[in-house]
């Protein structure tokens, strides 16, 4: 993820550089909508000069994870929750929908 100020920096240029350098690889760019980006598993937004984090989830996602009544092991039925709980306390998400995670977990 590259961060840059408009006027100051030719993002084409920066674009068209970083797919030559590395010919076997095809970077893309993505522009800010609405002041928000979503990058990875996050989304990023810009509010009153202040940045926001908030776990991104697809329009798709069902956020249904291995059914309780599976035959699947308990390692495998809790992992899915371990691994949303850690972005509870590992990413910087701001109390607002820290909340929101938190229900969605439950």
């Amino acid at each position: 993820m590259i961060v840059y100020k408009n006027g100051m920096t030719n993002i084409n240029d920066m674009l068209d550089t970083f797919n030559k350098i590395t010919p076997t690889m095809t970077f893309t760019m993505e522009e800010v909508v609405n002041n928000s980006i979503n990058f990875l598993d996050i989304t990023i937004s810009i509010d009153k000069h202040k940045i926001l984090f908030n776990v991104y989830r697809k329009s798709t996602a069902t956020d249904i994870i291995i059914p309780n009544d599976s035959c699947h092991p308990p390692e495998q039925k809790l992992a899915g929750i371990r691994y949303m709980v850690s972005h509870l306390s590992t990413y910087p998400i701001n109390e607002i929908y820290k909340e929101k995670e938190y229900d969605t977990i439950k």
